[in-house]
């Protein structure tokens, strides 16, 4: 399991232990009704702005991954479409360089039955 994988499945379990832990509290210490519904619509308010504070993040950091992730991509094939680039004049030079060294041979060799006895 990644490191970021581990930090989420802590927070998102101190979350809801945290819930569980106040919603009991609530629930056994000896309140009125009224002051308990009170005190449970403020602890859901509460986990309820933690949890869309947490999910802003979470999205936030995603879009910020996939922007890098998406230019990291297009510097890459750009690298690799130079470096193919390059070793296709390579090959380029390469194949001129043996063609011409074949027709010197081939002159040379032409040159040295020309200048062979009998013939």
């Amino acid at each position: 399991m990644s490191r970021e994988n581990s930090s989420n499945g802590v927070l998102v379990g101190a979350i809801v232990g945290g819930a569980i832990g106040a919603i009991s509290a609530l629930l056994f210490a000896p309140k009125t009704g009224a002051s308990l519904r009170e005190d449970l619509a403020s602890k859901f308010k509460t986990i309820s702005e933690k949890t869309k504070d947490i999910a802003a993040t979470v999205g936030q950091t995603t879009k910020e991954l996939a922007t890098s992730v998406g230019q990291n991509t297009k510097d890459l094939a750009a690298n690799i479409k130079d470096e193919a680039g390059d070793l296709m004049d390579h090959a380029k030079k390469s194949n001129q360089n043996i063609m011409d060294s074949l027709s010197s041979t081939k002159d040379d060799v032409k040159d040295g039955l020309a200048a062979t006895p009998g013939r």
